[in-house]
């Protein structure tokens, strides 16, 4: 009866471990596009919360390093109810969220104008505690830049 028992246990709790899913990021966009010079890239990054995200919403962009000698660098950010876009000079301006009010599960973002440089990895980091989650896209800025 007590194997029985644990095993039901056991069986329990891995279905109650299944069913907390936490925050979740939703977009199934590509992973890896190309664009020309000059262009507009819209970055998708939309998530859905659950019940327990109940910490304050942060939204992190960041174009990832593309090697280790390097640091990644911040490129937007969403945190306490605000906006930050001036970390990265060469983007000043240029990087926008889609939605005046990322807190509404679209944490998405537009460059403009794209330079040749802004080729590299893209990583959209969205927390809300205790859930984390994130979705990395990589942008290959072609040709010419006007």
């Amino acid at each position: 009866m007590g194997f029985v028992m644990l095993r039901c246990a056991l069986c329990l709790g891995v279905l109650l471990a299944g069913s907390v899913l936490g925050l979740t990021i939703t977009s199934t966009g590509p992973s890896s596009i190309e664009k020309a010079g000059g262009e507009t890239i819209n970055f998708d990054c939309r998530f859905t919360l659950a019940p327990e995200d109940t910490g304050p919403l942060d939204i992190e962009w960041t174009l990832l390093a593309s090697d280790n000698q390097n640091r990644d660098q911040m490129i937007i950010t969403y945190s306490g109810d605000r906006v930050y876009e001036d970390y990265y000079a060469t983007m000043k301006g240029r990087v926008h969220f889609n939605s005046p009010d990322p807190k509404t599960g679209d944490a998405s973002i537009n460059i403009t104008k794209l330079l040749v440089s802004d080729t590299g990895t893209y990583l959209c980091k969205v927390k809300k505690a205790p859930g984390v989650n994130s979705r990395k896209i990589l942008l290959t800025v072609m040709g010419k830049e006007l």
